[in-house]
């Protein structure tokens, strides 16, 4: 497989849980903290703990620091990537 074909199976797998599809949907507009991603999504912190992991590893998710706190944000860049692939069959 190509480089792009394992990002894009990574980045598929990532979304299979609802929680996760939710995760991302919350972190759309800007870049959140653990808190604050529990109290948008009204996940629990473990099902936030949970379904974060394969987002990060897939690299669809970020950590970023800032000052000290740690905000989650999306890879827009690899979501475009994949958005384009399924955007050509439009």
């Amino acid at each position: 497989m190509k480089p792009t074909e394992i990002e894009m199976v990574k980045f598929l797998e990532s979304l299979r849980a609802p929680q996760c599809r939710r995760i991302v949907d919350t972190l759309h507009d800007k870049p959140l903290t653990e808190i604050q991603l529990i109290k948008r999504s009204k996940l629990s912190k473990r099902s936030i703990e949970i379904h974060l992991l394969p987002l990060i590893q897939a690299k669809l998710i970020v950590k970023k620091k800032q000052e000290s706190s740690v905000y989650y944000a999306l890879n827009n860049k690899l979501l475009k990537r994949n958005a384009d692939w399924f955007a050509k069959f439009l």
